[in-house]
Parts: C-alpha cells; structure tokens; sequence
C-alpha cells in the first residue's frame, strides 16, 4: 500500500515543511508514501490524480483560490480526503461546503498533522497490523496477533497464523503502542500483549492461547487485571470503538 498525497502550497518554505512533517509521520506509522507539490494550479491542472489521493490545499493560493480548487475536484467526482492550509482561523467554515476533511493553521506543527491524519490513520490501518520492510508489505489481522516485543531497535510480532508464526519490524514499541486497538495491553516495558488471546493471569505472568507465557510487570498488574477482568466478565472480546 502506498500512500499518494498531494501539496498545493504557493510558499515554498510552508511546502518544505509540510513533506517534511508527512515524511516523518509516515516513518512512525509505517506507510509507504508518496508525495508531490504544485506552486500553483496551472501545473496541479496539468496532472492526473488517484481516487484515494490525499490533498493538502492553501486556501490563498497565489493568484488562485485553494476552496474554488477543491469545489472543482469535487465537481469532477473526487470523494478522497481534502486538507486546508491556511494562516487564518475564520476560513475553517468554508471548508464545510466543500467536505473537507481538516483544516490546519500554519505554521503547521507536528501534534496538529498527527491530529488531523488520525481519522485517515485509522481507515488505512482498519482492523490489521500493516507490516512493512523495504521488501515486502503485510496486512496481519490484528485477531491473529499474539504479541509485541521489543527487541533492541526491532518488535518482534508473534502470531498464530500457520503461514508465519513471527514478524521482526523496525519501529519503536512507543510508536506502535500509539496506532493498536483498545484489545492490546502492556505488560511489561518490552512487552504487549492481545488480552483476547489470554487464557491465565497470575501475579507474575500471563498465559496466551497458544501456551506461550510472558511476565507481567509489578507496575503494569493492575492494568492488566482489570482488562483481562472486564474480558472475563463480559464473556466477550475487547474491541476498540
């Protein structure tokens, strides 16, 4: 999966920054990406654009207006994700007539883009695990994921699917704990685990579906207990809403 996204920004400094910024997201979550950038909308007009193309647009676009823009793909049938730019607040209700995702103030920080890539982050993602190497992407539904363990710069992704039991992605536990389901809970610093899959929870460890066992830390029992207490008494798994 890759993702295409495209910057309609007339300022070349806001344009730098903005791919630096996506660049960076993109690293932390995993996800291929592909970015390209227009000064202004005579080369936008020149190019063809993916149904799922995501739009980073200026509002005041140099001579040319980034809301007539968006108006115009929509017009031309685009369904996908449009984002503003701009330096002032009150256009945000403009965005409105034309359904788009966000709007972001410049200059723009790396908390606001996370904030407004969250909803895009979660349709891409879905209900899998999106691994990725510089050779190959992989879908694992999250159902089928055992555990996450950190392993020096490395997580070690463990399975119950009899094609591959383990995966070994470089990311950070921090990061990933930040993009799973409410269902994946951390019982030890290097360590987490799918509550669904637990079967026996003692003071010292927990027991998975598959007989494999893994410490539970002192300072992360009590969060465990209680997700593994609430899967007990709800009779039912424990999904992310």
């Amino acid at each position: 999966m890759n993702l295409n996204i495209t910057i309609l920004e007339d300022e070349a400094i806001h344009a730098a920054q903005l791919k630096q910024l996506l660049e960076k997201w993109s690293k932390q979550n995993n996800i291929p990406t592909s970015i390209r950038h227009y000064f202004n909308e005579q080369e936008f007009s020149k190019q063809k654009y993916d149904e799922d193309e995501i739009f980073f647009i200026d509002i005041e676009l140099g001579f040319a207006n980034g809301m007539n823009i968006a108006k115009q793909l929509r017009k031309n049938g685009f369904c996908g994700n449009i984002i503003f730019l701009t330096a002032f607040s009150e256009y945000v209700f403009d965005g409105y007539h034309v359904q788009a995702l966000d709007y972001v103030l410049k200059p723009i920080s790396q908390e606001k883009l996370k904030q407004c890539m969250k909803p895009i982050l979660r349709n891409i993602k879905g209900s899998c695990h999106i691994y990725s190497t510089k050779t190959e992407i992989i879908k694992i539904p999250y159902n089928k994921i055992l555990s996450f363990t950190s392993f020096r710069h490395y997580v070690d992704i463990m399975t119950d699917l009899n094609n591959e039991a383990c995966y070994r992605q470089k990311i950070t536990l921090k990061n990933l704990q930040n993009q799973l389901p409410k269902e994946f809970v951390r019982c030890h610093r290097t360590i987490i685990i799918n509550i669904n899959k637990a079967i026996k929870l003692t003071c010292k460890d927990i027991t998975l579906s598959d007989n494999s066992v893994y410490p539970v830390s002192e300072s992360y029992l009590n969060h465990v207990r209680e997700a593994f207490s609430e899967l007990l008494d709800t009779g039912e798994k424990i999904y992310d809403t």
